[in-house]
């Protein structure tokens, strides 16, 4: 008997069948290769992000004040802690909750949010939140501080102009059953933060244009960026202005907060993958006065009742705020925090409260009401872009896949 008819596959099938083959496992070897290499990039730049800042300062002195302050400083810790029922809750972060207690910020600091940068002095193989050695160091630390709190003066010669002193740090557990975690006190400026005065300043009973704002507030940005130039000079950069990290003392007197990112100015972080990512300038120094001057814009926008009429006189580039941003952008790559003060006390506003000084312009007849409109969202969008200040990092964690191995830490405390 003869074999059974086997229908043949074409000699130009088998050959495009084998060709597909080969392309899938190119693909496949590329799409590994890309995401080792997206791994590896990505770790690296969180591994800088979270390295330790060197602080010109030795912070040996301030371990005998980690675990038992002195007298007065050790009552006032221990009411803080007896007292934790009547905290009030500010607010809440990525790396803990803020809370209030009579005239006294307390911020509590998560294990295993955001990993410690700092190893604490005279504790072998343990870290500190980074805020609390910079808090030391340029805010200086309260003497006799009575338990209610008061006797913390927001000037004094241990003060760094511009920056909150410290009353307390410490560790204590929050519940029995916990263990310890890290807490810092700093005094409670009742003007809260830049959002909470532009909040206070848009439901007042007399709403102000921008100029009005603009040249009621300008003093007070100044003299931050007194601050920051005080910052720089000393071999740092903050890293994270915004206006939340921005507290209002008074009217003429703003204090820059949050130095959780205090950096020195030649960190690993300032050449990171993560850092460009971001979009942020190459010298640490020139990106931290381009984002006050972003957070005061940003104030004066939310501060105002017509926020179109900021938005227009923003893009025209004809009232001094707006030339002020302008010229700050060209100047960016390396503008100092004196040369923008210099610039400001140029670009001086004038005090106005008159409206119709600039109106919105609403075109021809024939344009829409939808037109116009959209128009105004356009703008209002690309203002708002034009001062972001946010900084993520949720690309990075989830390519360097922090969620299997962890945020990288390759500094070892006590070795």
């Amino acid at each position: 008997m003869g074999r059974p008819f086997l229908p043949s596959i074409p000699h130009t099938s088998r050959s495009l069948h084998n060709f597909r083959y080969r392309v899938a496992f190119v693909l496949l070897f590329l799409a590994i290769f890309q995401q080792q290499h997206l791994f590896h990039i990505h770790r690296q730049s969180l591994a800088a992000k979270y390295s330790s800042t060197q602080f010109s300062s030795s912070t040996e002195g301030l371990h005998p004040g980690i675990w038992r302050p002195d007298d007065e400083d050790s009552q006032f810790q221990d009411d803080l802690i007896a007292n934790r029922a009547s905290w009030t809750v500010l607010g809440e972060g990525w790396e803990g909750k803020v809370y209030t207690y009579r005239d006294t910020v307390i911020k509590t600091f998560t294990p295993g949010r955001s990993p410690f940068r700092n190893c604490a002095p005279g504790v072998p193989g343990q870290k500190w939140p980074t805020e609390i050695p910079a808090s030391l160091l340029l805010g200086g630390i309260c003497k006799h501080v009575y338990i209610d709190g008061s006797k913390c003066p927001l000037n004094t010669s241990t003060t760094t102009k511009g920056f909150l002193p410290v009353k307390a740090y410490f560790t204590a557990p929050s519940s029995p059953l916990d263990s310890p975690r890290w807490y810092l006190a700093t005094p409670r400026l009742k003007g809260g933060n830049l959002f909470n005065l532009a909040h206070k300043m848009s439901e007042g009973a007399r709403a102000q244009n921008f100029r009005e704002v603009d040249s009621l507030y300008r003093p007070a940005f100044n003299r931050l960026l007194g601050s920051i130039e005080s910052l720089h000079n000393a071999g740092y950069c903050h890293d994270d202005i915004k206006p939340a990290n921005i507290f209002v003392q008074d009217d003429t007197h703003w204090k820059l907060g949050d130095l959780g990112n205090l950096r020195h100015i030649s960190h690993p972080y300032h050449i990171s993958r993560l850092w460009r990512d971001n979009k942020q300038l190459d010298d640490c120094r020139a990106n931290d006065v381009v984002r006050v001057l972003k957070s005061y814009l940003k104030f004066v926008q939310s501060s105002v009742y017509n926020k179109d009429q900021f938005n227009a006189a923003f893009y025209e580039g004809k009232e001094p705020i707006s030339r002020l941003f302008w010229w700050t952008l060209a100047n960016s790559p390396e503008l100092s925090a004196a040369e923008l003060h210099q610039r400001s006390l140029i670009e001086y506003p004038e005090s106005s409260p008159s409206d119709d000084y600039l109106t919105f312009p609403l075109g021809t007849p024939r344009r829409t009401l939808a037109n116009v409109f959209s128009r105004r969202l356009a703008l209002s969008r690309e203002v708002d872009h034009a001062l972001i200040t946010r900084m993520g990092e949720k690309l990075a964690r989830w390519w360097a896949m922090t969620w299997l191995y962890g945020v990288p830490d390759l500094e070892i405390c006590g070795v």
